[in-house]
């Protein structure tokens, strides 16, 4: 019987020590897990930090406090860029002002165009909407966008009017 107890006591401390070594790597996969989370974390402040810092770095370009060729030249990049999204809102407004040129009659909601003088539906006189004066307008010396004469800042790049031009 003592052969016996040997044995199982021998498997015992086998078990035990293969229980003790599974907690040992649970804590280090934990600590692991821990350390790559304050990793990521740090990651996500430094770049919060980069961006504002970029950020600032851009508008100091753009208001020439600071000078760089290096940095002129990532500048005149995202200068396209800003001329693009602004094509591309201004194509919207166009889009958006053209889907409304069907409009609906104020007094039974049917169907009428800009050209129409009465509704077709109930013929009630159709209100027509006013023309809009045109705006004399200069190019911005940075990114060529035509803005208003009287704007203080480019609507395009953002560039601020320096002596009372952009």
């Amino acid at each position: 019987m003592s052969e016996l107890q040997t044995k199982l006591g021998g498997g015992l401390n086998m078990l035990q020590g293969s229980l003790q070594q599974g907690k040992q790597k649970l804590q280090v996969a934990q600590e692991i897990s821990q350390q790559k989370k304050l990793i990521n974390e740090n990651a996500e402040k430094k770049a919060e930090l980069l961006l504002k810092m970029g950020e600032l770095v851009y508008k100091k370009i753009r208001t020439a406090e600071l000078s760089d060729q290096q940095l002129d030249v990532l500048a005149k990049e995202i200068i396209q860029f800003d001329q693009r999204i602004y094509q591309s809102q201004q194509t919207l407004v166009q889009l958006n002002l053209s889907s409304q040129q069907g409009k609906n009659c104020n007094g039974c909601g049917g169907p009428i165009t800009a050209d129409d003088k009465f509704c077709g539906s109930c013929g009630q006189k159709v209100e027509q909407a006013q023309a809009v004066a045109s705006v004399e307008t200069a190019p911005c010396p940075v990114c060529e966008a035509e803005v208003p004469a009287q704007a203080a800042f480019c609507i395009c790049c953002g560039n601020q009017k320096v002596g009372g031009e952009l």
